[in-house]
C-alpha cells in the first residue's frame, strides 16, 4: 500500500501523528524523536519548516497499530519517507503515552481550485498521467517516475524485471517492454524513491495494481533507479503492419526533434528498425519474384 501522513484530533498542522501503511492508519512512537524529525514532518505536511513535540498528549490516544519507532531525520530530508527508522510494526512501543504529538510553526496555504486544474495534481487524473519516463530517447524509454504525495519520485531496481517493465509500458501506451533496466541506466533521478521490490505478474493494467514495498529509510539510492525501454511510440497507437510501414517510411513524424541519447555500447536494435529490415527483405524477395515472372513471360512470347 502507498504511504500517507496526517495529524488527527487537532488541525492540519497540529495533532497526533499517524501514518497509513498496510491498509490501516497507525500511530508513531516518540522514542528518540527529535525536533529535527518533527520539523521534517511539518515540511512533509506543508506546515512550515519548524515544529515542536507536545508532551501533554492533548490530542488523545490512538487505537490502531503503532507502525513506526526510532525515526531519525536529517536537515537534508524534506519528506518523512526519506528518514531512517526501525522496520515497520516494530513491536517496541506498547504504551499509548509514547505516541507522537506535534505542533508545526507554519500553516497550510489555501490553494485555489485553479492550482490543481492540471495533472498530475488533479484528483481526476488517471494512473497513466501519474507515471512517466525521463532521460530517454522519447516518451517510451527512460527512468521510471511516479507521482505520489505531491511530488515525482523514482522506483528502486530491487527485483525489477521484464514483467514490471511490461506493466509500465502498457500503462504509458507504449506497447510491450523490450528491456527492464537497472542501475540508473538513464541517469539518476532526484527527490524521493517511492517504491522497491515491485512484483508485477505482467498482466496488470496499472503499476498501482502490483504488489510492492513502500521504501522507508536508506535501503536504496538513486544509483539504483529503475528504467524501461518499450517497443512502441506514443502517437502511433496502432501496432499493425501498416503502422510499422509508415514508421519506416516517415520516421521523423513520430520522433521528437530534441537530441537523442548517446549510444551506451549496447548492440540491441530497436524493434521498429528490426521490422524495417524484415519488411525491406520481404520487399526485395517480392521484386525478385516479379522480375523472374516477367522474364519468363517474355521468353514464352519469343
Amino acid at each position: 500500500d502507498f504511504l500517507a501522513l496526517r495529524l488527527v484530533n487537532g488541525n492540519d498542522c497540529a495533532g497526533r501523528v499517524e501514518v497509513f501503511y498496510n491498509g490501516t492508519w497507525g500511530s508513531v512512537c516518540s522514542n528518540s524523536m527529535s525536533l529535527l524529525t518533527a520539523a521534517t514532518m511539518c515540511k512533509h505536511l506543508g506546515c512550515g519548516d519548524g515544529g515542536g513535540i507536545e508532551a501533554d498528549f492533548k490530542y488523545g490516544r490512538g487505537s490502531g497499530p503503532t507502525w513506526l519507532d526510532h525515526i531519525e531525520c536529517s536537515e537534508q530530508h524534506s519528506s518523512l519517507w526519506q528518514c531512517q527508522s526501525d522496520p515497520w510494526d516494530p513491536q517496541s512501543c506498547h504504551n499509548r503515552a509514547e505516541e507522537t504529538h506535534i505542533v508545526c510553526t507554519g500553516r497550510k496555504e489555501a490553494t485555489s481550485p485553479a492550482a490543481f486544474a492540471e495533472c498530475p495534481n488533479s484528483t481526476s487524473c488517471s494512473d497513466r498521467e501519474k507515471l512517466r519516463v525521463m532521460g530517454g530517447e522519447d516518451e517510451c524509454s527512460g527512468r521510471v517516475e511516479m507521482w505520489h504525495q505531491g511530488s515525482w519520485g523514482t522506483i528502486c531496481d530491487d527485483a525489477w524485471d521484464t514483467a514490471d517493465a511490461n506493466v509500465v509500458c502498457r500503462q504509458l501506451g507504449c506497447g510491450s517492454a523490450v528491456s527492464a533496466l537497472r542501475e540508473a541506466a538513464f541517469g539518476e533521478g532526484t527527490g524521493p524513491i517511492w517504491l522497491e521490490k515491485v512484483h508485477c505478474k505482467g498482466t496488470e493494467l496499472s503499476l498501482w495494481d502490483c504488489p510492492a514495498k513502500p521504501l522507508f529509510g536508506q535501503n536504496c539510492d538513486h544509483k539504483e533507479d529503475a528504467a524501461v525501454n518499450c517497443s512502441g511510440y506514443k502517437g502511433l497507437q496502432t501496432r499493425s503492419l501498416l503502422g510499422h510501414v509508415i514508421l519506416c517510411l516517415f520516421p521523423l513524424r513520430f520522433h521528437s526533434d530534441r537530441p537523442r541519447r548517446p549510444a551506451t555500447g549496447s548492440t540491441r536494435l530497436p524493434v521498429p528498425v528490426i521490422l524495417c529490415i524484415i519488411l525491406g527483405t520481404l520487399l526485395c524477395l517480392v521484386l525478385a519474384i516479379l522480375a523472374r515472372q516477367i522474364r519468363r513471360a517474355r521468353a514464352q512470347h519469343r
